[in-house]
C-alpha cells in the first residue's frame, strides 16, 4: 500500500522547470532541472536540498545519474564549452558535486561541439553509467543517448569505456539495428524513420542481464514526413519503442513494446523509463486509447470520458522479449499527463502523474488542443492540475491492483500544459511546467518525485515518500523517519508546512519562469519539439 506521512516544504530556490532526480547507492538524493543553478543533493531522503558547485552555468536541457561507486554524472546540453550550437556534455563528479570534469570528444577535445560532437545537432539527451564486473568508476561504461535536432531525426549514443573521460564518435542505432531481431524490428525501425522522442537510456546493474544498455523513444509512423515530422509535433507518437545492446553498443535489437494505433498519442511530450533491480524495462505513458474522430474539435465541444488522456504502464517481465499490458494505472476521470515511472523488485513499479478533473479537447490527429480549451473568443483555460502517485505490487498478475495517492492539496499548475514542444503556440498555450516530471527510488525502494510547482509553492519540488510499503522487498520496506531538516542554504527564510496527506514533499529549488525559453537554440534546444 502507498501510504505517506505528513509533510514538510522547504525552499531551495526560485521556479524552474522539468526536473530529473536520482539515487545512488547510499540514498543521496541529486536532482537537476532548467535553471543556471543546476544540481542539488539531500542528505536527508528529499528533507532538505542544498545547491552542489555549477558544472556550467550554461544549461539547457539537463538530467543525472549515478554509477555503483556512486560517482554522479550530468548531461547538459548548449553549455559554454561549445562552440557548435545544441550539442550536448556529460559532466563527472566523484565528490557528490564539489568539483565535475567535463567528458571529452576522441574528435576534438571537447572544445569544437562538446561531448556529443554530431552535426545534426542534439535534442533531449539522457545519461547512464556502469562499472562492469572487476572495474573502478574509471573503466565504467557511460552512455549519452538523444535524437538529432535538424538532421534525420534518427537516435544516436556516444559511449565513453573509461569512466566519461573520452567519449566516442556518434552512432546512429536506426543504422544498427538488427530489424530482423524480433518480430516488430521493421515496424520499429520504419516508424522511427522522421519523428522520434528520446525517453531514456538505462545499463542494467544488477541480474542475469547485467551490462545490457536499454534505449527508449516514441514514434510516430510514416505518415509524418508529411507534417513536419519533429519540429511540428503534429502526428500522434503511438509507438513505444525499446532497444538494447549486449555487445556496448554495437549491435541493437528493436522491440515494439506498445502500439496505441494512429490518432492514439502516447506524447505528454514524453513517455517515462525505467529497469527493476532485475533489468526488466518499463514504460510509463499517457494515451487517448478510446479516441474516436467524434472526440475531435470543432465536432465535439463537450468532451467526455471516453475522449480521455489516461496513464498506462507496460512492461516485459522476461527483460523485452513479451511486453504485457497496457494497464491503466489512474481510476478518475480527467486529464492525466507528464507520467513517471520507478520500478524495484519485478512487478513493482511507483507511478507519478499530474491530473485535472477535466477532459481536455483534442484536433483531428488525436493530439491534445493547443490551449486545452474550444477554439472561441472566450476561451480560457483554468483547468486545476494536482500531482498524484499511483503504485502496484503485482504487476506480474493478470489484473494488476493498484493504490493510488492524492499528493498536493492545492493545485500546482492552473491552466493549459502543451505538449508541442517548440511547436506549442504562442500567448494561448502554456509551457511553464516544460515537459516532464520524474521519479526515483532509493536503495530501500522509497518513492522520490521531482515535479514544477507554477502555482502554489513557485518551486521546484520533491515529493518523497516516508512511510508505508516500498518496491524493493528485499530492502527495508518502511522508510526511517526523516531526520530534523537541515538549514536552508538559500537567501530566503524556509517555510515549514504541515499538510494532511501522507507524503513528504521537500523543494529541490531552482531557477527563472523558463523565461528564455525554448525558442532559443543557443541556449537549449529547444526541446525540439519536445
Amino acid at each position: 500500500m502507498l501510504d505517506f506521512e505528513a509533510s514538510q516544504v522547504h525552499r531551495i530556490g526560485v521556479y524552474g522547470g522539468e526536473p530529473s532526480i536520482t539515487s545512488d547507492g547510499n540514498g543521496l538524493l541529486y536532482s537537476t532541472y532548467l535553471n543556471r543553478q543546476s544540481v542539488y543533493r539531500s542528505t536527508n531522503k528529499g528533507a532538505s536540498w542544498a545547491l552542489r558547485t555549477v558544472p556550467d552555468p550554461a544549461t539547457g536541457d539537463d538530467c543525472v545519474a549515478t554509477d555503483q561507486s556512486n560517482a554522479v554524472y550530468w548531461c547538459n546540453l548548449n553549455g559554454s564549452a561549445s562552440t557548435v550550437p545544441l550539442q550536448a556534455d556529460v559532466w563527472k563528479s566523484t565528490d557528490q558535486g564539489q568539483t565535475w570534469k567535463m567528458g571529452q570528444n576522441a574528435v576534438n577535445e571537447g572544445t569544437v561541439c562538446s561531448t556529443s560532437c554530431i552535426p545534426f545537432g542534439v535534442d533531449r539527451q539522457w545519461v547512464d553509467a556502469y562499472v562492469p564486473p572487476g572495474g573502478t568508476t574509471d573503466t565504467a561504461e557511460v552512455v549519452l543517448f538523444y535524437h538529432d535536432f535538424y538532421g534525420p531525426s534518427h537516435v544516436w549514443v556516444n559511449i565513453s569505456t573509461d569512466g566519461g573521460k573520452t567519449f566516442g564518435t556518434p552512432q546512429d542505432i536506426l543504422l544498427n539495428l538488427n530489424a530482423l531481431g524480433s518480430p516488430s524490428g521493421p515496424t520499429a525501425l520504419l516508424d522511427s524513420a522522421c519523428s522520434t522522442i528520446p525517453t531514456g537510456v538505462k545499463i542494467v546493474k544488477s541480474g542475469p542481464h547485467k551490462g545490457r544498455i536499454y534505449t527508449s523513444w516514441l514514434a510516430a509512423d510514416p505518415s509524418s514526413f508529411l507534417t513536419g515530422c519533429n519540429i511540428t509535433q503534429a502526428q500522434a507518437f503511438h509507438n513505444l519503442i525499446v532497444a538494447w545492446s549486449d555487445d556496448g553498443g554495437a549491435n541493437w535489437t528493436p522491440e515494439v513494446a506498445y502500439d496505441a494505433g494512429n490518432f492514439h498519442d502516447a506524447s505528454s511530450p514524453f513517455a517515462a523509463f525505467t529497469l527493476d533491480d532485475q533489468g526488466n524495462p518499463y514504460i510509463g505513458f499517457v494515451n487517448n486509447l478510446n479516441w474516436t474522430v467524434g472526440c475531435s474539435v470543432p465536432a465535439n465541444t463537450t468532451p467526455d470520458s471516453s475522449c480521455e488522456y489516461d496513464m498506462y504502464v507496460v512492461w516485459p517481465p522476461d527483460a523485452g522479449q513479451s511486453w504485457k499490458g497496457p494497464f491503466k494505472v489512474n481510476s478518475s476521470s480527467g486529464t492525466h499527463w507528464f507520467p513517471a515511472i520507478a520500478a524495484g523488485d519485478p512487478g513493482m513499479v511507483d507511478v507519478a502523474y499530474l491530473e485535472t478533473s477535466t477532459v481536455v479537447p483534442t484536433g483531428p490527429n488525436g493530439k491534445d488542443w493547443p490551449g486545452m480549451c474550444f477554439p472561441t473568443a472566450t476561451c480560457t483555460n483554468t483547468n486545476q492540475w494536482f500531482l498524484w502517485a499511483g503504485q502496484s505490487l503485482d504487476l506480474g498478475s493478470a489484473n494488476p491492483s493498484w493504490t493510488r495517492t492524492k499528493i498536493t492539496p492545492a493545485p500546482m499548475h492552473v491552466g493549459d500544459i502543451c505538449n508541442l514542444g517548440i511547436a506549442c503556440p504562442p500567448n494561448f498555450s502554456n509551457r511553464h511546467l516544460a515537459d516532464f516530471i520524474m521519479e526515483t527510488v532509493d536503495p530501500q525502494g522509497c518513492a522520490h518525485i521531482a515535479y514544477a510547482d507554477d502555482q502554489t509553492t513557485k518551486e521546484v519540488d520533491s515529493a518523497d515518500q516516508s512511510s508505508g510499503t516500498c518496491v524493493l522487498a528485499a530492502a527495508v520496506t518502511t522508510p526511517s523517519p526523516s531526520p530534523t531538516a537541515m538549514p536552508n542554504t538559500s537567501a530566503a527564510t524556509p517555510r515549514r508546512v504541515v499538510m494532511d496527506y501522507r507524503w513528504s514533499l521537500a523543494l529541490t529549488g531552482a531557477g527563472g519562469l523558463l523565461a528564455v525559453w525554448l525558442g532559443r537554440a543557443r541556449r537549449r534546444r529547444s526541446r525540439a519539439g519536445r
